[in-house]
């Protein structure tokens, strides 16, 4: 059974993975090389065991932190093909509301955007489901485009998922939420039912862990049938 570490690094959380091999996934955002070793040591990790870095998706707060990480482990980054452009020139891929929720929370963020990353280069890039077993962790990476057209999520076979933002807290009150920023609604609500029909935990980037049943609540609760039979539903609340 592979063990799921939160590191909670700010802005998001990044997680470590532990089976019979290690991996990371993001990298969080204005973290300094200090900070990594002490996180990684309080948890008795040397970072020169992680033998993969996966990055959920294109925005600042995920891989902002990519290249400190990549020096301190020495591991090949990992990517969604439509991430490696923006990772490459250090730009975050789009932040689209896909309901009020999402116009308020960008309004108030505001402020605090963008969120800069240097560029890095990816040296994995994918566009379908990848098997980690050749890095000691029984699981997969699989393709979950909604929140962003570069989404990827994390699925051990033990039913743990790492599910980048596409549930998150609200913004406002912290209550569980599906993603509020979305390119492609339809997308998303195809994913979450993908992800519920492989995964009974979901960690966030943002908070959780969030059950099987929560996540189910919060489709019903958004206008979404996400039950495995359903046809994805649009975004709206």
């Amino acid at each position: 059974m592979s063990e799921i570490i939160t590191l909670p690094l700010g802005f998001a959380n990044a997680f470590i993975i532990r089976g019979r091999g290690t991996i990371m996934v993001d990298t969080g955002i204005h973290v300094s090389k200090e900070k990594y070793l002490q996180l990684f040591a309080a948890h008795g990790i040397d970072p020169r065991s992680i033998q993969l870095l996966i990055i959920t998706h294109a925005h600042g707060d995920h891989f902002a932190g990519a290249n400190i990480v990549k020096e301190l482990t020495g591991a090949p980054l990992l990517c969604h093909k439509e991430a490696a452009r923006f990772l490459r020139l250090g730009e975050k891929a789009p932040a689209v509301p896909c309901n009020e929720l999402g116009r308020k929370a960008l309004q108030a963020l505001g402020r605090k955007l963008p969120l800069p990353a240097k560029p890095v280069n990816p040296d994995i890039i994918i566009d379908s489901d990848f098997d980690l077993g050749t890095y000691g962790i029984a699981g997969r990476i699989i393709v979950t485009p909604g929140h962003t057209d570069c989404s990827l999520s994390v699925i051990i076979d033990d039913g743990q998922a790492i599910v980048g933002d596409m549930v998150v807290p609200d913004f406002f009150t912290r209550k569980p939420s599906l993603a509020y920023f979305a390119t492609d609604a339809q997308a998303l609500a195809a994913s979450v039912t993908k992800l519920l029909s492989l995964a009974h935990t979901f960690f966030s980037s943002h908070g959780g862990p969030f059950s099987k049943e929560v996540v189910l609540q919060l489709c019903t609760a958004s206008g979404h049938d996400c039950t495995p039979e359903s046809q994805p539903a649009h975004c709206q609340r």
